[in-house]
């Protein structure tokens, strides 16, 4: 017993908090998690990532070429050489205008442009509109097919495997009208501030030239034309330069497309391969940052009483490497109702996960501390070995100094330097707290790893 400086000493009882059994999945959290799909239609022309691979935010993961973009740089293109012109005659006939070249303007025709311009802003306002209740349309029938798709998931032994699949079609169908939608309600929204702006220059012009009309003096129509056709053309250079930059390109730029990371994480699905073309309702990557995680657990209704937010909980997974590491977290969420089925309720628990070692899906399992105290029998971490993996403590036999028993127990609340044994040894009885890996070699040798051991 000496020379392997081994010592025992009895099991402390101490006042521990309640520790719930429990069990959950580890699912991603919703900010750290992104489905990635480009703003326009393209072709894949480069990949920048694999599959598994850990990306930076903002890093770049593919670049498509796209049709629609290299449109819109030519139009934008085009704004710009139009804008150029009429710079350029606006600056002749403000020096034709200085030589008194012109005679007095055509107010009539700057009240019908004014016309004009309201009659567009009031189509655009209706066109906006009609998008509006398209848009709306598209999100209630997003919703519906949603809603269809989490009940056939729920209730799988009534939906077949096809009918699954079609609901999933229409869901995605539903999802992309959705988006289209949404692409629409903008550029209709460019459209009536164009219109809206066409229309604050037509009314500043009628204004001007009605000014000049009553008071009798002499100006240029063609000067007049010249400055609203400048900032007409100044407008529709900036409405192009806005729809380039709304399908992913830099104004004057080419016509690639470059998808990016939103967040940090790592590649979890790459649904495109070189040369595939990609529209905007589909997603073309999924990051997930699995560096803190949920973990989703199921607590009885009997239970929830003790159980608070901010209360802490100790998980392993089999899917870990080491399946006696424990994850720490806190309570963070209760469901305010139970499951349907299972009658528990969903608690929520942040968990810090930085190597990744949990994965999405994966199964965890272990104890919830609450604040609910009670006296239990304790030993300091250093009686506890493992033998055949499950935790074992070396019981002295009493009546026989130097012999001990192997006994499995089951554990319960960790504490600073002690854990809790609630299951497997009786008060009064003493443990060895000390040289308990010479113990452990001994009972491995004799192959007896649930008989007794000496230490002599």
């Amino acid at each position: 017993m000496e020379l392997a400086e081994i010592r025992s000493a009895p099991a402390q009882v101490r006042e521990v908090k309640e520790t719930l059994p429990v069990s959950g999945v580890v699912q991603p959290i919703a900010d750290r998690m992104a489905r990635v799909s480009p703003r326009v239609a393209g072709r894949v022309v480069r990949l920048a990532v694999q599959l598994g691979d850990r990306v930076a935010a903002d890093q770049t993961l593919a670049i498509l070429e796209s049709a629609e973009l290299a449109q819109a740089q030519a139009e934008y293109r085009e704004a710009l050489g139009t804008a150029q012109a009429q710079g350029s005659t606006l600056s002749r006939q403000q020096q034709l205008a200085k030589l008194g070249q012109f005679g007095r303007p055509q107010v009539e025709e700057a009240r019908t442009q004014a016309v004009q311009s309201e009659r567009d802003v009031h189509e655009a306002e209706h066109h906006l509109a009609e998008e509006r209740a398209r848009l709306q349309q598209a999100a209630a029938e997003r919703q519906v097919q949603q809603a269809r798709w989490e009940r056939a998931r729920s209730l799988p032994e009534l939906v077949s495997r096809q009918e699954q699949e079609r609901i999933q079609g229409d869901l995605k169908k539903a999802q992309g009208d959705l988006q289209a939608a949404q692409v629409r309600v903008e550029a209709s929204q460019g459209d009536y501030r164009l219109a809206q702006k066409r229309q604050a220059i037509a009314d500043g012009a009628r204004a001007r030239e009605e000014k000049v009309f009553r008071g009798g003096f002499s100006t240029s129509r063609e000067l007049v034309e010249a400055e609203a056709g400048a900032r007409t053309a100044d407008v529709r250079v900036q409405a192009a330069a806005d729809r380039v930059r709304l399908l992913g390109g830099e104004p004057g730029g080419g016509s690639r497309v470059v998808l990016r990371a939103p967040i940090a994480g790592q590649v979890q699905d790459l649904a495109v391969t070189l040369g595939e073309s990609v529209s905007p309702e589909r997603t073309a990557l999924t990051i997930v940052d699995l560096r803190t995680v949920w973990a989703q657990l199921a607590i009885a209704p009997r239970d929830l009483g003790s159980v608070r937010v901010g209360d802490l909980v100790e998980l392993s997974s089999d899917g870990s490497p080491d399946t006696h590491r424990r994850f720490r977290g806190r309570v963070q969420f209760i469901s305010a109702s139970s499951d349907d089925t299972t009658r528990t309720v969903a608690v929520r628990a942040r968990l810090e996960n930085p190597d990744g070692v949990l994965k999405t899906g994966v199964y965890v399992r272990g104890g919830l501390v609450t604040d609910v105290r009670r006296r239990q029998l304790t030993v300091p971490d250093s009686a506890l070995q493992e033998h055949t993996g499950r935790p074992t403590l070396y019981v002295a036999l009493h009546g026989h100094p130097g012999s001990f028993e192997v006994r499995h127990v089951k554990l319960g609340a960790r504490g600073n330097g002690w854990r809790e044994i609630s299951e497997g040894l009786r008060s009064g009885e003493s443990v060895a707290v000390n040289g308990t890996f010479y113990l452990k070699s001994e009972a491995l040798k004799s192959s007896l790893s649930d008989g007794c051991c000496g230490g002599d």
